[in-house]
């Protein structure tokens, strides 16, 4: 007995918004699949087909997904999805997509045009801020003082004392240094997200910059990064496409 073809469920992957007419050939997506564009009023979804029944989020998705939204804003304006968003079945959502918010698109490509978003992030040599606290603040430097001889893993009310006080002189220091950052970057970016970050971040933000800036950006964090080194280290990355600036867009 001859056995029954298998009949896949498709849909298609969402990847963002472009102007169009935008270049896609030879993009390639999730599994390897070609991107295609659905076009309407003035603007096209970046979309690939993909098998509706498959394991959620897997890592290479991700880096697929990064892949074409990052390698298409390298050479055109982006409006990119978040990550995980699939249409089904029919390329017609596609076009209502882009047809829920038209005008709001159209607006965001033109803030966007011209523009790409790097990320900073300024983290603290823990051990030189720590002994700042201790020659700063009166108060950590004597319940540290104090507390040097408990053993470790003992339970002491100074010792707790010690770590507030040590989270509020981390709370202050961070408020004046990540401001001292900002100011120097401002005069640079059209535009920046501040993100939450982790208990020795000085900073962590999205900044949207005209590209022809960037390499003067850089220029003026690398003197930074020169001149702080000892206190705090900066990393920046990109650029890469603008997701933390399409707070707007409909789908993101």
């Amino acid at each position: 007995m001859a056995e029954a073809a298998v009949i896949e469920d498709t849909g298609f992957y969402f990847y963002g918004v472009v102007a169009a007419g935008t270049d896609v050939a030879g993009l390639q997506g999730l599994d390897d699949v070609e991107v295609m564009t659905v076009e309407h009023a003035g603007l096209a979804a970046l979309v690939s087909v993909v098998r509706l029944q498959r394991p959620p989020g897997r890592a290479a998705e991700l880096v697929a997904h990064a892949r074409v939204v990052d390698a298409l804003s390298a050479q055109a304006t982006v409006v990119p999805a978040q990550f995980g968003l699939v249409l089904d079945h029919d390329l017609l959502e596609a076009a209502r997509v882009l047809d829920d918010d038209t005008h709001a698109l159209h607006d965001l490509l033109r803030r966007l045009d011209g523009k790409a978003q790097l990320n900073l992030r300024a983290t603290y040599e823990p051990e030189q801020v720590l002994a700042e606290l201790v020659r700063q603040d009166p108060q950590v430097a004597e319940l540290r003082r104090r507390t040097a001889r408990l053993a470790p893993g003992t339970p002491h009310p100074e010792l707790v004392e010690l770590g507030q006080a040590v989270s509020r002189g981390l709370t202050r220091k961070r408020l004046e240094d990540s401001q001292s950052v900002l100011d120097l970057v401002a005069p640079h970016v059209a535009e920046h997200v501040v993100r939450a970050g982790g208990e020795y971040d000085v900073l962590d933000v999205a900044l949207l910059v005209e590209r022809d800036r960037i390499p003067r950006l850089e220029d003026e964090l690398e003197a930074l990064a020169e001149a702080v080194h000892e206190r705090f280290r900066l990393r920046l990355v990109g650029p890469v496409a603008p997701y933390d600036f399409v707070g707007s867009a409909p789908w993101a």
